[in-house]
Parts: structure tokens; C-alpha cells; sequence
């Protein structure tokens, strides 16, 4: 696995605890959410994602490793239409993600 992923796993690890990073259910929604929220900043409206939606609810799943290349190939093209690093910003992320948990911890919570 990549830096990065490892990095995030165990990020993922000390937020949320061992459990959650295997958590499909957890996974799908939190994908979702985030997928959503890149689709509307980019304007993207309910009627265009309803109508996606049912124009592929007959296609039959691909694999996973083939979707996330295709996901991966999609974010560096948003990245680069933004005129921004892809890898620069999923670090950034994480340091932010770190820094938030190291404050909690300092102040004596739990992350």
C-alpha cells in the first residue's frame, strides 16, 4: 500500500477506532457523502445526478480495483482543472485531520 493510504488508515484508526476502518457500511456512506459534496461544488444539480442515476441502474457492477482507477483518473482531472496537486491535497487533508486530533488530545478528550 501506498504512504498515503497507510497514513490514512491509521489516521482513520485513531479517530474513529479499529472497527471503523473495516466498516463497509460506514465506508459506502462516507464515500457517498464525499462524492456528493465534490459533485455539487462543481455545480452539479439533483436532476442531473437523478437522471445519471437512472440512466446506469441497469449496469451490472465492475470490479472495485477498475471503478477506483477510474475515480482516481476522474480526481486528477478536477484536480487539474482546479489547477491544484491531487496526492498534495489528500495529504494536506490528513495533516489538518492529525492537527484536529492532537488538539483533542491535548485538551485531554478522546478523538
Amino acid at each position: 500500500m501506498s504512504e498515503f493510504q497507510n497514513k490514512a488508515v491509521r489516521l482513520m484508526a485513531a479517530r474513529s477506532g479499529e472497527a471503523s476502518v473495516s466498516d463497509l457500511a460506514e465506508r459506502q456512506r462516507n464515500l457517498l457523502f464525499a462524492t456528493l459534496e465534490l459533485y455539487r461544488a462543481l455545480g452539479g444539480s439533483f436532476e442531473q445526478l437523478e437522471a445519471s442515476i437512472m440512466e446506469d441502474a441497469t449496469g451490472a457492477p465492475r470490479r472495485v480495483d477498475v471503478i477506483i482507477g477510474d475515480l482516481m483518473h476522474e480526481l486528477a482531472a478536477i484536480s487539474h482543472i482546479h489547477d491544484m496537486d491531487l496526492m498534495q491535497a489528500a495529504h494536506n487533508t490528513l495533516d489538518i485531520r492529525l492537527r484536529e486530533i492532537r488538539a483533542v488530545l491535548a485538551t485531554g478528550g478522546a478523538p
